[in-house]
């Protein structure tokens, strides 16, 4: 992160903010903490959250900035829930005070009218006649919910009075009874992003409230040295808080008894934590930091692409097979050459198939060549690369990317993944696919120079850091790979066997029901694709996938039964040298062993031999992995 954002200074582009765009705040902000758009369709729809069939009013008015933000692309709610542990209810829901509880409401189930009677708005008055947030001469006290915590501690509203204003003020439930939260719903969806994102995507430590009332003068320093971001206390869970800000940092300071802790500083660097620390004059150790949760995957660092003859991976995955030459290309149809915006084009192996993408992120598809049978906005940036892959003798998929670096991918016999097929932080250059003698197979290449290479039936993948300056990618049936950069084309001849090593292990892990078995977190149908990800050959990914595996399979009790039959694919890739998590893959093995579960046991202890070679392994970390895997596999009192 070059540039260094003052929040400092964010009371006044909140101003700023104010009678403009709604929602460009929230997105700067947004990106400023590392949020990225994820490429895709939302995962989480309006009617997707609390759709109660009671207690809505389908007279109100629903104000302009909440339809607003559902179908706005900056909602990263909407995209990812899951940053934010919040339930939403569409339409919003009439709250009710003590005698619209759901136990009543539930033994009232079978008598429709009394339900209807006992659920009439008339008879949630919401706020007293008196209250302060009521505006003068307003008759409608009601209360509109529109979103609960997690745990549904308190809720987030508008009045029912607000309902016809465009970004009417947001209310929060608290002990104390309804409270104002936000100046409009606008501004509640900015602070609630500050106050979640930065939890997953920034450096923080927490302060205990002992500890600041040890040293008050802590908070003399806070509000000398950082400034109020401009927005009105959080009351969430009655916490109180309100938010400092300084370059790159934020710091909350939770006044209400609700507060978890007293203090949290949060940077987007951990130079800016840092810096917070010793302006506060907080004593802490390394221990104390919590890094980020999520890092986005770092981009290549890049010569331009130089291949000669004779040159070669050092894994034997390919070499160069000629130079100077590339496959003549098929011509662009007379339909796909009228399409207005055009800014990519493919033709399928038989030239029946043939797809264009264009500057507004649609992609269109035509059969024949003459039919255009598909026309959808797939990307939220200009199409730059497509490609037609046969994938059996039935169906055809069409894989576009976009400026973005996401990529899109859809069967022409079923609707495009919601999901993106593969998304990085720089645009799609190229692609190519064709149909190998081990199946289909999709080429891409991004900006920064890396080429991933796919067998889409197992999904496994190889990275190719082949080098800048890529602008086209053909992938022939015979297993060559052309590459088109800036001294021309590039034939590679590609080695299927050293190029997905794992490929039959993950087919493998196809056949297994694991959802039958069970992990910590019921049902093991995470595990095959944590395993997958073990083969990865980027460290992070393969040592995250180790970590969430040992949370899903590692227990002293007995009741976890899918480490057995993951067992066998831990131990084939811990025979891998490449792997990437090579000594905590062997002690999450070993650990497996050291449990209650005489299944789990015994599937190690049948894989020990093929891994005691490991005792001899240059690295100290294995050995010392090998020794507890050794020691954890012995014979138990009372076992023959």
């Amino acid at each position: 992160m070059a540039e260094i954002i003052d929040y400092g200074q964010f009371a006044e582009r909140l101003k700023r903010q104010r009678g403009k765009g709604r929602w460009e705040l929230l997105d700067a902000v947004q990106r400023e903490w590392g949020y990225e758009d994820p490429g895709g369709e939302p995962t989480a729809s309006r009617w997707g959250g609390e759709n109660s069939s009671y207690g809505i009013d389908e007279s109100l008015d629903i104000p302009e900035a909440l339809a607003e933000w559902w179908d706005s692309p900056v909602n990263s709610f909407s995209f990812r829930p899951r940053l934010y542990w919040t339930h939403t209810q569409w339409p919003p829901t009439i709250w009710v005070d003590e005698y619209g509880e759901r136990d009543d409401v539930q033994e009232l189930e079978e008598d429709e009218d009394e339900v209807e009677t006992f659920l009439d708005p008339a008879r949630a008055d919401g706020l007293p006649k008196d209250h302060p947030l009521l505006p003068p001469d307003v008759t409608d006290r009601r209360i509109c919910v529109f979103m609960s915590e997690y745990q549904y501690c308190n809720q987030w509203a508008y009045l029912a009075a607000e309902a016809s204003h465009p970004d009417p003020r947001v209310l929060v439930s608290t002990g104390g009874g309804w409270q104002l939260q936000s100046r409009s719903l606008s501004e509640f969806f900015l602070q609630l992003a500050l106050e979640r994102l930065p939890r997953t995507y920034g450096w923080t430590l927490k302060v205990r409230r002992a500890d600041v009332e040890a040293d008050p003068a802590i908070l003399e320093r806070l509000t000398s040295s950082y400034r109020e971001l401009g927005l009105l206390p959080w009351q969430e869970m009655g916490c109180d808080a309100l938010m400092y800000g300084g370059p790159d940092a934020l710091v909350v300071h939770g006044r209400g008894r609700g507060a978890d802790f007293a203090l949290v500083m949060q940077g987007r660097t951990r130079e800016a934590l840092l810096q917070v620390l010793e302006t506060l004059g907080i004593t802490f150790t390394d221990k104390d930091i919590q890094g980020p949760s999520e890092v986005p995957e770092p981009l290549e660092r890049l010569d331009p692409l130089t291949l000669t003859d004779g040159d070669g991976d050092d894994r034997g995955r390919w070499r160069v097979e000629s130079t100077g030459s590339a496959p003549v290309e098929g011509t662009v149809p007379d339909a796909l050459r009228a399409l207005p915006d055009r800014t990519a084009t493919a033709l399928g192996e038989d030239s029946v198939l043939a797809a264009a993408g264009d500057a507004e992120g649609r992609v269109h598809v035509w059969e024949s060549a003459a039919q255009e049978v598909f026309a959808k906005s797939l990307h939220r940036a200009p199409v730059t690369a497509l490609v037609c892959v046969r994938l059996d003798d039935t169906g055809t998929a069409v894989v576009s990317g976009d400026a973005q670096g996401v990529l899109r991918y859809w069967r022409t016999d079923s609707a495009p993944r919601a999901y993106p097929f593969d998304r990085r932080r720089t645009a799609v250059t190229a692609l190519g696919g064709a149909r190998l003698a081990t199946g289909p197979a999709l080429a891409c290449c991004w900006a920064d120079g890396l080429v991933r290479v796919w067998d889409l039936d197992s999904g496994a993948v190889a990275q190719l850091p082949l080098g800048t300056g890529i602008t086209d990618l053909t992938l022939t049936g015979d297993g060559a790979l052309c590459v088109t950069g800036p001294s021309g084309p590039v034939t590679l001849r590609l080695d299927a066997a050293r190029l997905w090593p794992h490929r039959d292990l993950q087919l493998r892990l196809d056949g297994i029901d694991w959802g039958s078995y069970w992990s910590a977190r019921g049902p093991a149908h995470a595990v095959p694709g944590l395993i997958r990800k073990v083969a990865s050959d980027q460290q992070k990914t393969a040592m995250d996938a180790v970590h969430d595996l040992y949370r899903l399979l590692v227990s002293k009790g007995s009741g976890l039964t899918a480490a057995a039959p993951a067992v066998p694919f831990l131990a084939e890739l811990m025979t891998d040298p490449d792997n990437q998590a090579r000594s905590t893959l062997l002690l999450l093995i070993a650990d497996i062993a050291d449990c209650a579960n005489a299944e789990n046991r015994a599937a190690v202890r049948a894989v020990l031999p093929a891994l005691r070679y490991l005792h001899d392994d240059p690295q100290s970390s294995i050995r010392w992995a090998a020794a507890e895997l050794e020691k954890n596999c012995a014979p138990r009192p009372g076992e023959e």
